[in-house]
Order: structure tokens, then C-alpha cells, then sequence
């Protein structure tokens, strides 16, 4: 008898002992109900309360599954008792409302049982489609506790920033950019003159394109065509760059293939017109020196600083 209580509670230990990890994944510290719908259809509406609830946990946010979350707490007295019931430290109250063909949405972050607003975040979305954008962002900026304005990334920029041409819409585009390289050889001696012109298109984190330029100092400089390449790690409004391209250059009194490497930051990705700046150094494949009434030593590469403003 002994023998067989004994492996019934070893066979009991080691149910629980499988068991709690799954019992513990069913339960969570927060809470997410939708406090108004704007009359939205009934499939719409649970798939954006599962985008929130799936963008919430992405966060941190350990929420809650249960079927008396389901519908509509449109009162504070009523949304108080289903967060007692539950026991939840945290309740993230989900907002719709039409505005013509626009919803505005809002998130709130409420502490559970005294219902008192934590963080919340607001944003348009210019339709029904682009809701799991704007929760996307939402939830981001609650979590963060930052503007919702300052989660916009090159996809996730919505219809109605975009309307009134501030930020850039499209993921990728084609761009011009108006350059002012600056030598910075020879020291002190002479003023550095500088232009280039480039052209390309430029993605969330890339650019392609060609440029033709030069810059010069103290009667000594280069010249190029160049096509070039940029990798850009960050598709938000502000991200370093680098960037190389090859091409055919000229230097001192000749002239040959050479290439280009640079490195900077780009600003205002969000925007119509966007900066650059950075430092470049172009590498020619050649011999430079000259000799003669221009004499010219040889240089291994040119180093020079820039600042470009593309539109």
C-alpha cells in the first residue's frame, strides 16, 4: 500500500511539475478592453483587439486571455468590477471613433482597481486597413512611455501625416541630393571649394545611386562620376549611413578608376527634404604627383567633409 501512494504522488509531483509552466502562461498581470468600437463590424473588431493584445506582449506586457474581457466596457463602473474580478495590475483600455473616413484610436493605460490613468497615446488612422499600424505605434508609445508622433518609421508613417506633406509616405523613392564637399588637406592653406550632384533611390535601408562632383584646395583636388551604394541601418527619422561607390575620377594631372567611402548621418528621413552629413574620402587607382608649372604631390586619398540636402 505504501509502494503504491508512493508512486501515485510521484506521478502527481511530476504532473505538476509539467504542468506549471503552462497553468503559469494562462495567467497575466494586465488587462486589454475595448471601450468603444465606432460601430465597427464584429470580425474587424476582434482582429485590431488581437493585433493590440499580440503588439502589447511584443512589449513586455504579460495580458490576459479570458472571455469576460470580450465586448464593449463602456462605463467606468463596469470596467472597475471586470478588473477586481480578474485581479489584474494593469488594464489597457482600447478606443475607436469615427471622424468621417478616418478613426481616431486611442490607447490607455490604466492601474487596475482605482482605474487611473497611467500613459495614453492617440493617433488617426486614415482607414480601417491602416488600424494595425497605428496600434502597432500605440502600443509602442505606451510602453515607452514617448509621443506616439515619435514612433513614425518609413512604413509606418500613416495616411493622415502624410496629407499635409510633412512626412514622406512611400517606403522608397527617388531622391536628389545638392552637395557642398570641403577638402580637409593642406592644412590651413587656401579656401576649399566643393560641389556635388547626385541622384538614386533610396529605400528603408539602402540607397542607390550616381554622383559627379569634386572638391579642390590650395590648387590641389579631384573630380569624379561615381556610382555609389548605402547601407542605412535605422528607417526611422534619424539613422547613420555608410556608403562606398566606384567610378572613374580624376586627380593631380591625371585621371583613372578610383572609388569613394563615406560615412555619416541622414536627417529627416520622415520628411520632404531630408540632410546629410558626414566625412568622404575618394581613393584613386592611379598615380597622382604632377610635375611641370602645376606641381602636385602624390596623394593616396582625398579626405573631405559634406553636407548634402536631398528633395
Amino acid at each position: 500500500m505504501d509502494h503504491i501512494m508512493l508512486r501515485r504522488l510521484l506521478i502527481l509531483g511530476m504532473f505538476l511539475l509539467f504542468a506549471a509552466p503552462v497553468l503559469a502562461g494562462d495567467r497575466g498581470d494586465a488587462l486589454l478592453v475595448v471601450t468603444d468600437d465606432a460601430a465597427t463590424d464584429p470580425t474587424s473588431l476582434l482582429a485590431i483587439r488581437n493585433v493590440a493584445i499580440s503588439e502589447l506582449r511584443k512589449r513586455g506586457a504579460t495580458v490576459l486571455e479570458d472571455r469576460r474581457a470580450d465586448g464593449l466596457r463602456t462605463t467606468e463602473s463596469a470596467l472597475a468590477e471586470l478588473s477586481d474580478e480578474l485581479r489584474v495590475q494593469r488594464v489597457f483600455a482600447l478606443r475607436l471613433t469615427r471622424l468621417g473616413q478616418k478613426y481616431l484610436i486611442s490607447l490607455d493605460e490604466l492601474e487596475g482597481g482605482t482605474l487611473a490613468t497611467v500613459y495614453s497615446a492617440t493617433l488617426a488612422a486614415g482607414s480601417l486597413e491602416e488600424c494595425d499600424i497605428v496600434i502597432s505605434r500605440l502600443a509602442a508609445a505606451v510602453q515607452t512611455r514617448t509621443s506616439a508622433e515619435n514612433t513614425a518609421e518609413l512604413r509606418t508613417v500613416t495616411t493622415a501625416e502624410a496629407t499635409p506633406v510633412v512626412y514622406r509616405k512611400k517606403h522608397g523613392e527617388r531622391v536628389v541630393f545638392v552637395g557642398l564637399p570641403m577638402a580637409l588637406y593642406n592644412g590651413g592653406r587656401g579656401t576649399p571649394y566643393g560641389f556635388s550632384l547626385s541622384y538614386g533611390y533610396e529605400a528603408d535601408n539602402f540607397r542607390l545611386g550616381g554622383t559627379v562632383g569634386g572638391y579642390t584646395r590650395n590648387g590641389e583636388g579631384t573630380a569624379y562620376g561615381l556610382i555609389e551604394a548605402a547601407w542605412i541601418p535605422l528607417s526611422g527619422n534619424i539613422s547613420p549611413f555608410l556608403g562606398g561607390g566606384l567610378g572613374y575620377m580624376g586627380a593631380g594631372a591625371n585621371g583613372g578608376m578610383g572609388a569613394k567611402v563615406e560615412a555619416g548621418m541622414e536627417f529627416f528621413r520622415l520628411y520632404t527634404a531630408r540632410l546629410l552629413a558626414g566625412v568622404e574620402a575618394t581613393i584613386p587607382f592611379f598615380e597622382t604627383a604632377s610635375t611641370g608649372f602645376f606641381q602636385e604631390p602624390h596623394r593616396d586619398y582625398y579626405p573631405a567633409a559634406f553636407v548634402r540636402l536631398g528633395f
